[in-house]
């Protein structure tokens, strides 16, 4: 059975096809909703499908009254009360330790699947505004590590001149007052003013990332506010209890036996009976809560790095050109005397940060080579417009004219 779920689940994975994002991101808008959502499908078959709640009932209550007190239990309000405790005599007392949550655990698991969602879904519909389809580019790129080297190398023409005109198109060519304090603001809100300068792809793509790490450190106040406890430090009680006794106890969290009160009308006389009920579904749900807490804990742990790191790349130019450099380098192609200066350029100018997005993109989801044989044609290509050409290469043709 386990083959045949992990064999579905490569399929799936494989059938994806190339990506535009990091494997973070992948774990918040796939890893992440595929688990929620096969532990809701778990808790919904158990409520709608098995049999979730037994109750005890009087004797002198025949078999109709008891499937009618389990029927109305499950839909009505129960509580915890330890054995060794009394049941208190007034109702809102008793109403303060109510477990009521068992019976949403789906919705609210389902909307934890749309939350992990969204910023994927905002990624995708906003992306297309920059002027260039990203995911064709990547597919492109693809396509050409899988293919042989000649055709390969018309490929990678392709996709240069793809993003040669987009870099061309995109571009401020006339300076004033208002286009440099747009400027500045690009460099700030990022992709708020950044089509044209350079910055919205990177501006959205590191909003996304925020909003990423938001929902899943959010996740940890929603369900303590929706399971009625300290959720935030749930997974370290789990991991004391194991360390104490050697063995996952129960919390009373999930309790198992609840108490149900249920009114009896009999013409004008009303019945009051305080029932005692099993809920077995909360066994799976405490073990689900807990899987759920190790995964947003290792998954936040995880976006706090990412976000740190993709902030160091965006807003540190330096980053960017050791980046473009590397590939140079193992081309051969960068001389650190004569083409220094136009190095520079052709990051901070003519790439910018979206042109490093881009290629960074490209790399995450295709092969080195690839991206390597990119760099090259887009180097070449600029020196021969703006410098000298590269000695025994290839000149690729170029599509702009101009250089602002």
């Amino acid at each position: 059975m386990w083959e045949s779920i992990l064999e579905a689940l490569s399929q799936v994975t494989l059938s994806r096809g190339a990506r535009d994002d990091d494997g973070v991101d992948q774990m918040h808008h796939f890893a992440t909703v595929a688990i929620l959502a096969a532990f809701a499908g778990l808790v919904g078959m158990n409520q709608y499908v098995g049999d979730p709640i037994h109750c005890w009932v009087p004797a002198e209550f025949p078999d109709s009254h008891q499937d009618y007190t389990e029927n109305l239990c499950w839909v009505s309000q129960m509580y915890y009360v330890p054995m060794d405790e009394p049941i208190p005599l007034r109702k809102g007392d008793r109403m303060l330790r109510d477990i009521s949550f068992y019976r949403w655990v789906v919705v609210i698991l389902l909307i934890q699947c749309l939350m992990f969602k969204f910023p994927n879904i905002l990624w995708k519909e906003l992306k297309g505004y920059s002027g260039i389809n990203i995911h064709k580019i990547v597919n492109m790129a693809e396509e050409a590590a899988m293919t042989p080297p000649e055709e390969r190398e018309k490929k990678v023409k392709d996709i240069s001149i793809f993003i040669d005109r987009w870099l061309e198109s995109y571009r401020v060519y006339k300076y004033n007052v208002f286009i440099r304090m747009r400027e500045k603001v690009s460099g700030v809100l990022c992709f708020a003013f950044g089509k044209r300068h350079g910055t919205y792809l990177t501006g959205l793509y590191l909003f996304t990332k925020i909003l990423y790490l938001v929902n899943v450190i959010g996740q940890f106040f929603l369900l303590t506010r929706f399971l009625g406890f300290d959720f935030y430090l749930y997974g370290f009680d789990i991991l004391a209890n194991l360390n104490n006794h050697g063995e996952f106890r129960d919390f009373d969290h999930f309790p198992r036996v609840v108490m149900c009160d249920i009114e009896i009308r009999q013409l004008q006389n009303l019945q009051t009976f305080s029932t005692q009920c099993v809920l077995a579904i909360n066994l799976f749900i405490e073990k689900i809560f807990a899987i759920v807490w190790f995964w947003l804990f290792v998954l936040t742990i995880a976006s706090i790095i990412n976000v740190g790191h993709w902030i160091f790349n965006i807003f540190f130019q330096r980053s960017r050109e050791h980046f473009i450099q590397k590939y140079l380098i193992m081309l051969g192609l960068d001389d650190k005397t004569r083409d220094r200066k136009l190095f520079k350029k052709f990051v901070s100018h003519y790439l910018r940060d979206d042109g490093v997005f881009l290629l960074r993109s490209v790399g995450n989801n295709s092969s080195d080579i690839i991206l390597l044989d990119l760099v090259k044609t887009l180097w070449t290509n600029f020196k021969k417009v703006h410098g000298k050409p590269a000695p025994d290469l290839p000149i690729e043709p170029t599509t702009h004219e101009s250089f602002t």
